[in-house]
This record gives C-alpha cells, sequence and structure tokens, in this order.
C-alpha cells in the first residue's frame, strides 16, 4: 500500500510505457493463478456437502455460485488493473477505502480460517467414519474426537519447524481432484437420504432453506477469486488481456467444480448398488482424503496466524518472518474451539459459513470499491454485486431462524 490511490504503481507504469499490456503471457499467468486460488480443499468437501443440501438442485446452485463469484474476479481485476499495485485483497480494498477496510478484511478472515478449518476437521472425521461402517454416519459428537485429533496433528505441524516443498504445494490440488474425483464415484462419505440428518446436514431446514445455507457455504470453496488483485497489477495487462484471463481462469474452475457436480448428482440418482464399496477402497479413500485435508489445515492455520499478526501495529507489514508460535497455537486452540462447538447436526456447512461470510465481506467491500473509485460500468457492477450478495446474506440468515 506505498503507492497512493488511484496511482499505478511503478510497475505497472514501465509495463504499459513499454507495451508489456499486450504480452501473451499475460493472460495465461491470470488463469492459472485463478485456477490455482480456487481449487483446492474445496474440491472433496463441498461436492457432497452441496448434494446433501440442495439434491436434485445442486448443479443450479453451484452454477449460481459460479456465475457470482466469477463477476467478483472479473470486477476486482477491472478495479485494481491500474489503481493498485500487486498485493492481496484486504490491501487493495484498504489503498481504496482506508486502513479501516484493510484491518476488517484481515479480521474477519483471521477469525473465519480457524471456523473453516474445524469445518474441514469434521469433514475428515465423517470421512473415516463413514469408511468404518460402509454408511453415513449418524449425527452426534462421535465424530468430535476424530476431528479434534486431526486439528491437533495438523496445529502441532504448523508449530514445527517443517515447510512442505513448493513441489508438493504445486501439486496438492491435482492430489485434491484426485481424491474429489474417487469421492464422488465411490460415495465416500455417503450422501445421506433427503431430509436425513448428518454432520452435512442440519435439522429443522426446508427444502427451500437447505438451498440457500448450499450456496452460501458455497463461498468456502470460493475463497480465491480475489487473487486477482495480485496477479493482475503484477502482470500489467491491458483491459482485454485482463479480461482473457480471468475469463479463462473461470472455465477451468467451472469445469472442474461442475465436472465433480455433476458426477456427484448423477451417481447419487443411479440405481443402488447392491452393498457399499468394498472396504479396502472405503479406507483407501477415506486416508488419502484425510492425508490431502489435514495438509490443507496445516498451510491454513499458519495462514491465518500469519494473517492475525497484521491486525497489531508491529505485525502490519511483516513479510520476512512467520508469525509467532503463541499466534500459531492460539489459532489452533480457537480452531478446536469451532470444531467442540460444531458438535452436532450440521456441523459442516454450518462451519463453513465462517470463510463463507469472511469471503462476502471480502468481496463486498470490494464491489463497495468499485462504486467509490470505478467509472460508470464499475459502479454499476459493483451496486449489483452488492445488492446480490446481500439477498444471499438474508435469505441464507432467515432460512436458518426458520423465518
Amino acid at each position: 500500500m506505498e503507492t497512493g490511490i488511484g496511482a499505478p504503481p511503478a510497475r505497472s507504469r514501465a509495463a504499459a510505457a513499454n507495451g508489456e499490456g499486450s504480452a501473451r503471457g499475460a493472460p495465461s499467468a491470470i488463469a492459472g493463478q485463478v485456477c490455482r486460488g480456487v481449487l483446492g480443499a474445496g474440491m472433496p468437501v463441498m461436492p457432497p456437502v452441496v448434494e446433501t443440501l440442495a439434491h436434485g438442485h445442486s448443479l443450479l446452485v453451484w452454477c449460481a455460485h459460479l456465475l457470482l463469484g466469477g463477476s467478483v474476479s472479473l470486477l476486482l481485476a477491472a478495479l485494481v488493473r491500474t489503481r493498485v499495485g500487486p498485493m492481496p485483497l484486504a490491501g487493495s480494498v484498504g489503498a481504496l477505502l482506508g486502513t479501516w477496510a484493510e484491518r476488517a478484511v484481515d479480521a474477519v478472515f483471521a477469525v473465519a480460517f480457524t471456523a473453516g478449518q474445524a469445518a474441514i476437521a469434521w469433514f475428515t472425521a465423517t470421512c473415516l467414519l463413514a469408511a468404518a461402517d460402509g454408511a453415513p454416519p449418524r449425527p452426534g459428537a462421535g465424530g468430535l474426537p476424530l476431528a479434534l485429533g486431526i486439528l491437533v496433528v495438523a496445529v502441532a505441524v504448523a508449530l514445527s519447524p517443517l515447510r512442505f516443498p513448493a513441489a508438493v504445494l504445486r501439486a496438492r490440488p491435482w492430489g485434491a481432484g484426485i481424491v474429489a474425483v474417487g469421492c464422488v464415484l465411490w460415495g465416500s462419505p455417503g450422501i445421506p437420504a433427503a431430509g436425513a440428518h448428518s454432520a452435512l446436514a442440519p435439522p429443522g431446514l426446508s427444502p427451500h432453506g437447505a438451498q440457500w445455507l448450499a450456496l452460501a457455504a458455497l463461498f468456502f470453496a470460493g475463497v480465491g477469486w480475489e487473487v486477482v488483485t495480485g496477479v493482475v497489477p503484477a502482470t500489467a495487462p491491458g483491459a482485454r488481456g485482463t479480461a482473457l484471463g480471468v475469463c479463462l481462469g473461470i472455465a477451468g474452475v467451472a469445469a472442474v467444480h461442475l465436472g465433480l457436480a455433476a458426477v456427484q448428482r448423477f451417481a447419487g440418482a443411479a440405481p443402488a448398488a447392491p452393498g457399499p464399496s468394498p472396504a479396502p477402497l472405503r479406507w483407501t479413500l477415506a486416508v488419502a482424503t484425510a492425508v490431502v485435508l489435514t495438509s490443507y489445515c496445516v498451510t491454513n492455520v499458519r495462514t491465518a496466524a500469519r494473517i492475525a499478526s497484521r491486525l497489531y501495529p508491529g505485525g502490519r507489514r511483516t513479510t520476512t518472518q512467520g508469525p509467532a508460535r503463541a499466534l500459531v497455537a492460539a489459532v489452533g486452540v480457537a480452531c478446536c474451539a469451532f470444531a467442540w462447538a460444531g458438535a452436532g447436526d450440521g456441523a459442516v456447512p454450518l462451519l463453513l459459513l465462517g470463510p463463507a461470510a469472511a469471503a462476502v465481506v471480502g468481496y463486498a467491500l470490494g464491489a463497495a470499491a468499485a462504486v467509490r473509485r470505478g467509472g460508470p460500468v464499475l459502479r454499476c457492477a459493483g451496486v449489483a454485486i452488492l445488492l446480490v450478495l446481500g439477498g444471499v446474506s438474508v435469505l441464507t440468515v432467515r432460512s436458518l431462524f426458520g423465518a
């Protein structure tokens, strides 16, 4: 945020002067970053959650999320292209709206990441229980020891000097995708019958309300649309190159998520198999899911601690060293507290509302920045996105409280 509001950084000015805005590699770099930013732990987690909540309307819910998330990504890319330097969403909205906006985004994401890891741990525990029983586990606190154990392992690794090699981090989304394909094909962790309660479905929701909850929870899989605030100013493409790159990224994300959702949907609609999958296959999928998702918990705990460290003056501009071990441990305790609070029906989608709420706040502030700092087109787009985000939030809250 060293550059002035509304003034492009030196890197962007030099790129424009040298004609780098038309560089052929910029759209592919943007598209690749969007895909890497969005595709992650949501690939194995969200298809069964959305199918459990939305059932016959799951593909419609996915399409609505992709349309909204892609629109947010395009808006943010157009907003930051010449106005701010390459930085995370918090820094971008801070540069455009003020320091309070940066602190607000950091605060909500720091808290939301802890709830998100609790949701991942509960989902992993559900997979392991389903592998043992060959059927979706009954709701209740039976998965709590497993969920807490997964979080304890993740926090212990996060506190250790161990760092995943860059090659492992690059390969991890592919591993998550392979695990997701296996889960949707062979029924792990299993989709409960319509109206049944489980860790994937809270009680008391109408079918209509469950669909709104599914759409809101999908923002967990949509955390990452905002990566354009870093890659677009860094690559300094022109307006067409920016739009092309983001659209290619949206298409890649849509192909993966809709492909997984379609397989999940039609596999669940197929005639029932004569029995559960063989135990070795169930356990292979469950263990692979646990390994991949626990690795995401490790890096996300560190990320949450790093975000939290920016909330106090001494840590706001620290980039050369990671967060203090005490802060990582505090984040781990918060994750376990959320997991404990989620012991019951619908733990996974309800805990996913934490990162979903953070994404909505961050994207709403980005849309507000477009309304305040953008031209006529960006202002209209910002107003439209604010109205949609507000509507989804209100309808989700109404469905949860039975209004």
